[in-house]
């Protein structure tokens, strides 16, 4: 990683030496069939050895697969050790123990994450009790998401995920603790009085009084905490009823059903506004506290890891695994040689031919055609490595070819899309630029100046808002009224198109996340841009609705996107730009002009007033304009693309 110490533009080479890194990318090719019933045949033939691999994966196949990746986790000596117990059988053997070996990876990896969560539960009782009770424990997710350098999501799920498992294996081993009334971890809570209530509501006031003691460290948020666990302990006679009866009622989801309490109890204290549910979660923990430390840190201290996480293929996943083809000349699939003759061969004519032979029935053939991308990348340097091939389902019963290339960063670089971008945007200089990612829409990408959004990306995101708001409701009303009138036929057939759109609509939102970055990129390198100022935020939608859960599920921000941009603009202009991190505090509601605040109430997301001076103000660009005068904290510039763009295969 290299470390850039100046804060202003840092002249490099106009092109840089090209790396020697090599990485994998997967594309999909086109398998061209003469006729509908060739095509229906190949794919049938495919199907066939898709289900032959499958069964190769038993379940003491995968019990061994776990012990020889214990001893050795080299693939090759994996899947010779493993293709000795089943026999050797041409492709079919190698390319499901490729993907068992991928599998086993993931479940050891995911035990050693286990393991770490589990010694960091047991140096925070309080956050050990929270997640035994709820599953979840914000604190841990911060702490883990930061420390591993993952996404929220994954961390969230890795916490309620070991905790389901944690508390099945805790019912069938220790049946006499799980049973007793000091630790009822499934069904319900273990009781309690409001006096219990009311003694934690003390001890936790207390404690956190005396831990934001220090004035200087007493930050806003933890100001805010301080006055909610005020106002409960001012309000426990109406607070202290509620969470008697939640604790002592068993409740489907924990962290749901809390929420929707704390919601009601800012409603019954006349302050609907104010978000109670981190308070009230901490009154429920101090609470049961005492009752779950007596035997929880000891059961976990116990709980075996690989036991918590489950073996792979344990549950049947939908679709099939896709056939791997090593580049030999053995008979399941034939090809025309081996990866370099392939390569070779399709960088010359542009297509090669695959063969679907089956005993004593003709051999079915069929064309591939690679596209110009693709093509440009053989060209480029890149070298074939795999072909991964699966069937189709019905209607069309297409199957599926995917070629896996290899090569360094170089072979995969291309300046079609900046160029493409660059007469749309106006040529005034501008060393400084701020830009505010939102949700999709023509406020999609704000700037510090006048830049209009290009009109591809309008029209992606407007046949997005179209799926959202017309297609997807309509599907919704008319597969529920097909339910009331019974009619499985016609349920059976929305279901399938529902499944259809929001596929599509997830593909648009993939699009132009990958666009993004190459008009991101050119208005960098139009207007000579030597510093691009972000804001980085960590939204998790989980658990909300509405207009907040949608902005954020539709809002493209990864600072994958910005860097890419970064990597592009700094190619083409010979020189690295920097990117810079900001503090997203108030760039949304404070206005640039005046100082004053903003209006954000409903329908004001997009233009508000402000209180100060009475204007109009558009907050995205607004907020633009915040981020390019705040000062920021330079992010090194660690080479994108990655050199973990593919995982070996």
């Amino acid at each position: 990683m290299r470390d850039l110490g100046t804060q202003t533009a840092q002249q490099t080479q106009a092109h840089p030496p090209p790396s020697l890194t090599k990485v994998m990318r997967t594309y999909q090719v086109v398998l061209k069939c003469d006729d509908q019933s060739q095509r229906e045949e190949i794919n049938r033939r495919i199907r066939k050895l898709e289900e032959r691999q499958t069964t190769l994966l038993t379940p003491q196949v995968v019990k061994k697969a776990v012990d020889l990746y214990r001893t050795n986790p080299k693939e090759r000596f994996f899947t010779r050790k493993l293709g000795k117990v089943v026999g050797m059988n041409p492709n079919i053997v190698e390319s499901a123990f490729h993907w068992l070996y991928i599998a086993v990876k993931g479940k050891i990896d995911k035990e050693q994450k286990v393991q770490g969560l589990l010694n960091f539960l047991l140096k925070n009782p309080q956050q050990l009790v929270e997640w035994v009770i709820f599953g979840r424990s914000p604190y841990t997710e911060r702490s883990l998401e930061n420390y591993w350098k993952l996404k929220r999501r994954y961390v969230i799920n890795l916490l309620t995920h070991s905790r389901t498992q944690a508390d099945s294996y805790w019912r069938k081993k220790k049946t006499t603790i799980y049973s007793s009334a000091t630790i009822q971890l499934n069904n319900i809570l273990p009781s309690c009085t409001q006096q219990d209530i009311l003694q934690a509501i003390d001890d936790a006031l207390f404690y956190y009084t005396h831990e934001f003691s220090n004035p200087s460290q007493l930050t806003k948020n933890k100001q805010a905490f301080l006055n909610k666990l005020q106002l409960i302990k001012q309000e426990e006679k109406i607070v202290v009823p509620f969470l008697t009866s939640w604790i002592n009622s068993p409740q489907p989801s924990r962290w749901k059903s809390l929420k929707n309490l704390s919601q009601q109890l800012a409603q019954v204290l006349g302050k609907p506004t104010r978000k109670l549910f981190s308070a009230v979660r901490l009154i429920v923990v101090f609470t049961l506290f005492d009752h779950y430390m007596q035997s929880v840190p000891q059961l976990v201290k116990t709980l075996p890891v690989e036991q918590v996480v489950p073996p792979p293929f344990k549950r049947k996943k939908k679709g099939r695994l896709p056939i791997k083809l090593l580049m030999k000349k053995d008979y399941v699939i034939t090809r025309q040689g081996n990866a370099s003759e392939l390569t070779k061969q399709i960088k010359k004519q542009g297509t090669t031919i695959l063969g679907f032979p089956q005993q004593s029935k003709k051999l079915s053939t069929a064309q591939v055609l690679f596209p110009p991308k693709v093509l440009e990348y053989l060209h480029n340097g890149a070298v074939i490595k795999v072909f991964q091939i699966s069937s189709g389902s019905a209607p069309s019963f297409k199957p599926r070819v995917d070629v896996v290339l290899e090569g360094t960063h170089d072979c995969f670089h291309s300046f079609k899309l900046l160029h493409h971008y660059l007469p749309q945007i106006s040529g005034r200089k501008k060393k400084v630029l701020g830009v505010d990612i939102n949700r999709l829409g023509k406020y999609m990408l704000a700037f510090n100046t006048s830049i209009p959004l290009s009109l591809d990306l309008l029209k992606l995101a407007s046949r997005y808002t179209h799926l959202s708001n017309k297609v997807l409701p309509e599907l919704n009303r008319g597969l529920l009224r097909k339910r009331k009138e019974y009619d499985s036929h016609s349920c059976c057939k929305l279901q399938g198109e529902l499944n259809r759109v929001y596929t599509r609509r997830s593909r648009i939102l993939r699009e132009i996340t990958l666009l993004l970055p190459h008009f991101l990129a050119a208005v960098l390198v139009k207007k000579k841009c030597q510093t691009l100022k972000i804001e980085q935020l960590t939204a998790d939608a989980t658990g909300t609705k509405g207009a907040l859960a949608k902005a954020i599920y539709t809002m493209p921000d990864s600072l994958l996107i910005y860097k890419k941009a970064v990597w592009l603009a700094s190619l083409e202009l010979g020189y690295d730009v920097q990117l810079e991190v900001v503090n997203p505090q108030y760039t949304s509601s404070l206005h640039h002009g005046c100082g004053g605040f903003l209006v954000r109430g409903p329908g004001q997301y997009d233009l508000s007033p402000c209180k100060k001076c009475g204007q109009k103000v558009n907050t995205h660009d607004n907020a633009a304009f915040n981020i390019a005068s705040l000062p920021g904290t330079l992010l090194p510039n660690d080479l994108f693309p990655s050199t973990h763009v593919r995982g070996p295969i």
